[in-house]
């Protein structure tokens, strides 16, 4: 219920509340639905592969019609596991854009997410958050 509209639980459609009989009322929770701030480069399955979801859940979740259209800036709202809890081990010959292309991110986003001050400062066997 909020002011005169009720939200019809299961088909997510508002009608007027002098239309609705109201036998009970509970308080909802706030969301605890994360926040990603899209980036330069970033696409909405790389997005989807960092917090363990799917591009066509992110694009339901975030009512996108076009899930090959989102911007810079963008705040879309995230389910699934973190991706604090995801780990890449550098291996010889990588260099930063070439993990952050395997992991669906930009090399900008590892640097920042990993504290790299210079992106080409990175050695065999160490270990990057994403």
């Amino acid at each position: 219920v909020s002011g005169t509209k009720v939200l019809l639980d299961g088909i997510m459609s508002w009608i007027n509340r002098k239309d609705v009989e109201i036998l009970q009322t509970t308080s909802v929770a706030p969301s605890t639905a994360s926040i990603h701030v899209v980036q330069s480069g970033e696409t909405l399955s790389g997005v989807a592969a960092k917090y363990g979801t799917t591009y066509q859940t992110l694009a339901s979740l975030n009512g996108l019609a076009n899930p090959n259209y989102i911007y810079v800036g963008q705040q879309l709202k995230v389910s699934g596991v973190s991706s604090s809890n995801r780990i890449y081990t550098v291996h010889g010959g990588d260099n930063l854009s070439s993990i952050a292309a395997k992991l669906g991110t930009t090399y900008q986003s590892l640097a920042q997410k990993n504290g790299l001050s210079n992106p080409n400062l990175i050695y065999p066997g160490q270990s990057l958050a994403y």
